[in-house]
């Protein structure tokens, strides 16, 4: 039996490369072509690229205060530390319960995920999926995950680069082999998508195809929660989050375009609707059997993610209950030093739920209901950050106009756009789309705000000689 104990996370697990790793990792290049493609194509047509060049614009000011804050304030804890700091105990503990269910939402699509990529494989040997197919991928996907978890930092590092490596090599040549194959059926390979006209909705499309746009944007953010088990933190941290961002970007950005030539919105929006991913498609349109390697390496890029989306709301959850914020028993650790508790709710809840939604949903619905709403808690994770950052560092934006416009411009201008992007998404778009995957996304978010807001008024605050050190 695991003997649990407190005390602090493993400091000097992981350097700048293995904080990188899990960032790129939970941005995931493979998993946002694969799975992000489809509902952003068939929202915005040929403009898909252009939701993702507005996304990224729309998070370099958070990043940016992700960078500050992190290395003024290194905390595994991140945005529910800083909005500690810079506001109150109940607004540190709302924030912190907010960046949680950020991390478990984006942790839940991983075994959905998985199991859409199943279906899929099992269709090309002519077996119909089913949901006990869906249940069987869930749980493969959330045991191989907690193999690598539950035994520390360091190997759940290794693991993750081994995933990103393989399904990098392979969503690179898919996307330079559509390029090919339209370029020699006649398209003409230009810039021209990343208008507003190219979308056949209009800026309507768009905005909607900006929800998962923003999504594949979320996860630049988990490096902040590595702050106790990297070795200079203050230094690290800003880093790799940067890097992670940067190095994500360039690929994402161009592959969306490039994948924009591989079918028709009619064509694809058929594939979705037999519960299938459409860039299984596009594979199969330009590998033949080859594509075939899309949903294996769909299932290696939802192992890398479900590590690092387990990493991230352990984290959390740990933080907040060795400060006293939530039940004591989650900042308890194994002997591989990982926050044993915390990763036991997180994947006995992340069966439960995504099992609940394949029954009701369906495997591509379900994979869009949980990306919508990890969405929206991360855009509210993001106000959070962007506010802290605004309060914590109001004295040093007094010293020149670059701290002025560090210190405040540049968050002020996060906090605007993406206040903007949670109203014009979710209240706007998403509530003028249906019950299933629009109106429910918003009254479930809503419903867990407000809960959390009972939550934090309602929590006792410890003395400082109350909490374990």
């Amino acid at each position: 039996m695991t003997k649990q104990h407190s005390g602090p996370l493993e400091r000097g697990g992981i350097g700048l490369i293995g904080a990188t790793t899990l960032g790129v990792v939970m941005l995931s290049p493979a998993m946002t072509l694969y799975g992000g493609f489809g509902p952003s194509y068939l929202n915005a047509g040929a403009a898909a690229p252009l939701a993702f060049v507005w996304a990224l614009l729309a998070t370099l000011p958070t990043a940016w205060s992700y960078i500050l804050l992190s290395r003024e304030y290194p905390t595994s804890g991140s945005a529910a530390d800083w909005a500690e700091k810079g506001f109150s105990k109940t607004v540190g503990i709302w924030a912190g319960w907010m960046v949680f269910l950020y991390y478990l939402t984006n942790f839940i699509i991983q075994p959905v995920t998985m199991a859409v990529f199943a279906g899929n494989l099992f269709q090309l040997v002519h077996v119909s999926p089913n949901f006990i197919t869906f249940a069987i991928a869930c749980l493969i996907c959330l045991g191989s995950g907690a193999y690598f978890v539950y035994r520390g930092i360091s190997i759940s590092s290794k693991g993750a680069l081994a995933f990103l490596i393989i399904e990098t090599v392979v969503v690179t040549a898919l996307c330079i082999s559509v390029l090919l194959y339209a370029s020699k059926n006649g398209a003409t390979l230009t810039f021209d998508n990343l208008r507003i006209s190219a979308s056949p909705t209009g800026s309507s499309g768009v905005f909607r195809a900006m929800v998962f746009a923003i999504l594949a944007f979320c996860g630049f953010d988990v490096v902040s929660t590595l702050s106790e088990e990297v070795r200079e933190p203050e230094k690290t941290i800003p880093r790799a989050t940067f890097l992670s961002l940067v190095v994500y970007a360039g690929i994402i950005i161009l592959g969306i375009w490039a994948l924009t030539y591989g079918g028709t919105r009619e064509e694809l929006q058929k594939i979705a609707s037999g519960g299938a991913m459409p860039i299984s498609e596009v594979a199969r349109k330009v590998w033949g059997a080859g594509g075939l390697l899309i949903p294996i390496t769909g299932l290696s890029a939802t192992f890398g993610l479900t590590i690092a989306t387990a990493i991230g709301a352990s984290r959390i959850l740990f933080s907040m209950a060795r400060g006293g914020l939530a039940p004591r028993k989650f900042a308890l650790l194994n002997n591989a030093q990982a926050p044993v508790n915390a990763l036991h709710l997180i994947f006995i809840g992340a069966a439960f739920l995504a099992l609940v939604t394949g029954v009701f949903l369906g495997s591509y619905d379900a994979y869009v209901w949980w990306g919508t709403t990890s969405t929206f808690f991360a855009m509210i994770t993001y106000l959070f950050v962007n506010a802290s950052n605004l309060v914590l560092n109001r004295r040093k934006a007094r010293a020149s106009v670059w701290s002025f416009v560090g210190f405040v411009l540049i968050p002020l201008i996060g906090l605007c756009t993406d206040a903007y992007l949670l109203w014009r998404t979710f209240f706007y778009e998403l509530w003028g789309q249906g019950w299933a995957t629009g109106q429910s996304v918003v009254i479930f978010d809503l419903f867990c705000c407000a809960v959390a807001v009972v939550f934090a008024l309602r929590t006792r605050v410890p003395s400082p000689e109350a909490v374990p050190a």
